[in-house]
């Protein structure tokens, strides 16, 4: 009975392990236009993991009538939440881990570009890099991934 105990406290460990790992400060791949955000993952007191964006390689508008100032969520389908700044808004929300799957599921990636909200998956990688899934569909067939590299 002490081994059953001992093998299932060894177990449940390295899960815990495992998703603490997605834990700290991410960079996303380029976009078009060059951009990168820099994410902080942080897990919730419900055991949830959620991101918030806390830099953009290209903080300012650089043309148009918002030149100078920092970027906002103007694609934001709410009125309200429109001339936020991006800095500081949960960008990824809601994943559990699942030790079965071994990935951070049943999450949600917000595109600050088109104001839409995605499903989304996260899955670290062998190389330490984390597999990011954005897509339409729950079971994630129809997306995009990014691969995010852990951030110093």
């Amino acid at each position: 009975m002490k081994k059953i105990i001992l093998l299932f406290t060894i177990i449940s460990s390295m899960a815990f392990g495992k998703a603490e790992e997605v834990v700290g400060k991410w960079i996303t791949e380029k976009a078009e236009n060059g951009n990168q955000i820099i994410v902080e993952i942080y897990e919730t007191a419900d055991k949830k993991y959620n991101g918030k964006i806390i830099e953009l390689t290209m903080p300012v508008y650089t043309e148009g009538e918002f030149a100078g100032k920092e970027k906002m969520d103007l694609e934001n389908p709410d009125e309200n939440l429109k001339h936020r700044t991006l800095r500081g808004i949960d960008f990824v929300s809601g994943f559990s881990y699942s030790e079965k799957e071994d990935k951070f599921e049943d999450g949600k990636i917000y595109n600050p570009t088109n104001g839409k909200t995605y499903n989304s998956y996260m899955k670290l990688q062998k190389d330490g890099k984390l597999l990011v899934k954005g897509s339409i569909d729950k079971k994630g067939l129809i997306g995009k991934k990014q691969i995010w590299t852990r951030y110093e």
